[in-house]
């Protein structure tokens, strides 16, 4: 039992290691919060990113679908709103997600092979 164990928890170890490049701890903050990574190409990417989220912002306060700024005439809210889902969809976090289902598993394994050994 204790092999098993010890064989489900270095298990669980590996796999968080593997796991954890959305969200890390931040070691300089005395609350111990996370910092949350966003991958992009390059400045012009995240450039984009942030101004599409600042863009959707606008559409949905003024509700008709133009931005009034000269600069901004050619911005659609299409557009926008299609640059804000990806950009969602790829901040989900589908690993930790996965982790923890993992975790479930093994634990539950674990939970099981302990009540079977105790009757």
């Amino acid at each position: 039992m204790k092999k098993k164990r010890s064989k489900t928890l270095n298990y669980i170890h590996k796999v968080h290691q593997n796991l954890m490049e959305l969200l890390k701890q931040d070691p300089s903050n005395p609350l111990g919060n996370h910092k949350v990574f966003l991958e992009v190409k390059d400045n012009n990417d995240l450039l984009l990113n942030i101004a599409s989220l600042l863009e959707v912002c606008v559409f949905a306060l003024d509700g008709n679908g133009m931005l009034l700024s000269p600069n901004n005439q050619n911005v659609t809210k299409h557009d926008s709103v299609c640059r804000v889902l990806e950009l969602v969809l790829n901040i989900l976090p589908h690993s930790q997600m996965d982790f923890m289902d993992h975790v479930t598993e093994k634990l539950n394994g674990l939970d099981n092979a302990k009540t079977k050994s105790s009757e």
